[in-house]
């Protein structure tokens, strides 16, 4: 069977020399500023830089770029360490039941593959599992198809009706509004939970979205996006630690209800 590949875009900013991301996706291509592309050249010379104008101006006007000129794609923080394979394969012993990191090529061959499911299903908004973290996988739930998935790694198909309006300005709460966006216009998405992507340092590491966030802007994501999409669906949640890992994981207090089950 031919698996037509995705575009895989790591989207960056003011973070030459501490992109980690495409040793970890092969293929993938940096989406950085223009007045930062000469730096960001010089740190990765092997890397495919994708150049955007210095006036599209953070993570939301970042990504509406990108949609607007690619088909189906994959959008990536620049701060990845891993995709891993949460489950333990049938006839491992239980001393195997650990995450494993996939190598660049396998990620690639998953990104691929996981868009092509995707879109067989007809389905527009793909993932992967909410945490790199054996305890937080339901073996009974592999997959999802509906809800929230983070947008450390967002995958998008051709023709989805998404937009991330860029007058909001806001720092956190993009992948929230693709996923509200996308249970309203295309109702499910489909979520390939036995794997997940790892980060470091996406709240306090140097460049960028870092500089443009403070205690403030976390109210004030949540409540644009209950003016947008209503009370009853975008929830505050108690910021308690996850009971399988016992941290603290919604740090926007923020949570989705469908109203359907999905």
């Amino acid at each position: 069977m031919t698996v037509t590949p995705v575009e895989k875009l790591i989207l960056s900013h003011k973070r030459a020399g501490k992109v980690t991301t495409h040793e970890h996706v092969a293929g993938a291509k940096l989406v950085v500023p223009e007045s930062q592309a000469a730096e960001y050249a010089e740190h990765y010379p092997k890397v495919e830089l994708v150049v955007h104008p210095d006036s599209v101006v953070g993570l939301w006007a970042k990504r509406q770029w990108c949609k607007e000129r690619y088909g189906d794609h994959v959008q990536m923080d620049d701060d990845m360490v891993c995709i891993f394979r949460l489950y333990r394969p049938a006839g491992r012993s239980s001393t195997s039941w650990k995450k494993v990191a996939l190598s660049a090529e396998r990620a690639a061959e998953l990104c691929d593959v996981t868009a092509d499911r995707c879109r067989r299903l007809g389905a527009y908004l793909w993932g992967f599992g909410q945490h790199a973290h054996p305890l937080t996988y339901a073996a009974l739930k592999p997959f999802r198809f509906g809800g929230y998935t983070p947008g450390g790694l967002l995958g998008i198909m051709e023709g989805a009706q998404y937009f991330w309006p860029t007058n909001l300005a806001l720092p956190d709460g993009d992948d929230y509004w693709v996923c509200l966006l996308n249970a309203h216009f295309h109702r499910f998405a489909f979520f390939d939970r036995r794997f997940a992507a790892g980060f470091r340092g996406t709240f306090v590491a140097a460049g960028g979205l870092s500089e443009f966030r403070y205690d403030g802007d976390w109210e004030a994501v949540t409540r644009t996006l209950q003016e947008n999409f209503g009370s009853e669906v975008v929830a505050r949640s108690n910021q308690g630690p996850d009971r399988a890992t016992k941290r603290i994981r919604n740090r926007g207090r923020r949570q989705i209800t469908m109203p359907y089950n999905v």
